[in-house]
């Protein structure tokens, strides 16, 4: 590659005084407020420790914040720059912690990463979930708050890449050199922590002869963070492959069934070119059938001289499969470059060492939590209100909860849910490992509360499959619950009962003579209307 790295500071602007430097862009998104050329603000500061630790860096400025605000509408516009103006590497300082604007970052972040512009962003200072920070398709950065660390040196975190998303822990308290010969000295923040790992990857594409996969780059890192950290052996089973809690990054996805799949009404948070039931035999060869099917006009259209960034990225499988077949779809994953996600009830599969060579992820399951009995705050302690539902197995808990948390953000609630069912995953909804008897869902609700907690949610909603209604709704003790809602499908009926019951003993029933949208629109104004009194 280029010996000069195109580097963006997505941030509040870049005074280049202190640089002694010219900018090759400087863009504001965000106008007004402009800032005096001799103060120290965030994104010059940031711009600097790309500077200090990677002097090669061509910077641009994408001014998206004043006074220390901005809105994630500016972040997706200023992805999108950067994608147009040949951006190879953003460094994004800062990052949302409201819910709501996760779906619309996380698909401007995969269209950026698509499109080969790498992302390094910092995680909230305060613990909280970060957008972008926590997305599989960028670089999650957070500062060295033990003290373990020196000037130059960060490390991977396999517990935190899992459970946030934030892969790296870096030295931030940088010594600064102006270009008057004045010096500053940054504070221990995940602000500056960040541009000093974006000076990392910098160091690496400069020795690259091609664009690297993030996940190659995420090896990389981690590989360099061994060898320069002498305290901290090498360990090949913590590589940031294959151990993502969400699979966040699917822009577009092949989605193949089992007959005994269930199927719900839900949307996927993705799009999903092709769906459909996978035969007993031959598995592997229907799948590649439809992968050169969507392949021929883009190859087609490739010889023609254009830029080709939108085939699928993603196989789905959903269901039981024979060891045999896992194995070949793998095969046919590592050839045409695409991601697993497999999801089944009790099946797992361990893909061969060439997978992860070729830096690709493959997703299933997690039966841990990967969260430490100190790390849990008490759902009581964190004030957000809590739902637990009991479903039985022939209602279509997705899609009512699909529908619910449309109806609670329309009001402006950010509701979290968490369901005993990995499909979850596919909805944008949390999944947490079934308990094996009632008497394990406090535990499911401690570990709930805590993640709701850093989710920064308004309301939590965890599910649990029960096969006995009645028992789940008897009196359970269970510490933190508001609200117990038990779903029961009335096969004679034809309908779905409700059943309610408040930390207070307050009861009260509804039927639903259809699940859809009114229906369930009608349920949650009554809920609604009990949460806020």
């Amino acid at each position: 590659m280029n010996a000069k790295i195109h580097v963006a500071i997505i941030d509040d602007g870049v005074n280049t005084g202190f640089l002694n430097t010219r900018l090759l862009y400087n863009v504001e998104i965000a106008h007004e407020g402009v800032e005096d050329g001799r103060i120290l603000n965030h994104g010059t500061l940031c711009a600097a420790i790309v500077q200090a630790y990677f002097p090669d860096a061509v910077i641009s400025s994408v001014k998206i914040m004043n006074h220390r605000k901005g809105n994630a509408v500016q972040l997706c516009a200023a992805l999108d720059w950067c994608v147009q103006h040949g951006v190879q590497v953003a460094n994004i300082s800062l990052g949302s912690i409201n819910y709501r604007d996760r779906g619309m970052l996380r698909e401007a972040v995969n269209d950026a990463a698509m499109a080969g512009l790498i992302m390094v962003c910092a995680a909230q200072n305060g613990g909280l979930l970060t957008y972008p920070a926590s997305f599989a398709n960028v670089i999650g950065v957070r500062c060295d708050r033990s003290g373990i660390l020196a000037a130059g040196q960060y490390t991977y975190n396999a517990d935190t890449a899992f459970s946030s998303g934030i892969e790296f822990t870096a030295f931030a308290r940088h010594e600064l050199v102006g270009a008057t010969g004045e010096v500053v000295q940054c504070p221990n923040s995940n602000s500056y922590a960040t541009p000093f790992v974006t000076a990392q990857v910098c160091r690496f594409l400069q020795q690259s002869k091609r664009i690297p996969s993030i996940e190659k780059l995420k090896h990389s890192l981690l590989k360099k963070s061994y060898r320069q950290n002498s305290y901290h052996p090498i360990q090949d089973t913590v590589l940031p492959v294959m151990h993502y809690k969400h699979p966040d990054w699917i822009r577009s996805a092949y989605v193949f069934k089992q007959d005994s799949v269930v199927e719900s009404a839900a949307p996927y948070y993705f799009q999903t070119p092709y769906e459909a039931q996978l035969p007993y035999a031959k598995v592997a060869a229907v799948i590649e059938q439809v992968i050169l099917r969507e392949q021929e006009p883009q190859n087609a259209t490739n010889k023609a001289g254009e830029r080709i960034d939108d085939l699928t990225d993603t196989m789905v499988l959903l269901g039981e499969m024979e060891p045999v077949d896992l194995q070949e779809v793998e095969q046919l994953a590592i050839r045409y470059g695409k991601h697993v996600v497999y999801i089944s009830k009790k099946q797992r599969h361990i893909p061969m060492l060439n997978f992860s060579s070729r830096h690709l992820r493959w997703w299933q399951q997690e039966e841990r939590f990967f969260m430490r009995q100190e790390e849990t705050i008490a759902i009581e302690d964190s004030h957000i209100p809590l739902i637990c539902i009991y479903y039985n197995k022939d209602v279509d808990i997705l899609y009512f909860l699909h529908v619910l948390r449309e109806s609670f953000a329309r009001d402006e609630y950010q509701s979290w849910i968490a369901v005993d069912q990995p499909a979850a995953m596919l909805y944008d909804m949390e999944y947490l490992s079934p308990s094996a008897t009632i008497h394990g869902l406090q535990k499911l609700i401690s570990i709930a509360g805590t993640m709701a907690y850093s989710a920064y949610a308004d309301i939590v909603i965890l599910c649990v499959e029960a096969l006995d209604i009645t028992d789940c709704t008897q009196e359970q003790m269970l510490s933190g619950v508001d609200i117990e809602l038990s779903l029961t499908a009335i096969a004679e009926a034809e309908n779905i009962q409700i059943s309610l019951r408040t930390e207070q003993e307050y009861l009260k029933e509804w039927f639903l003579p259809n699940l859809n949208a009114d229906d369930i629109g009608r349920f949650y104004t009554g809920l609604e209307q009990l949460l806020v009194n």
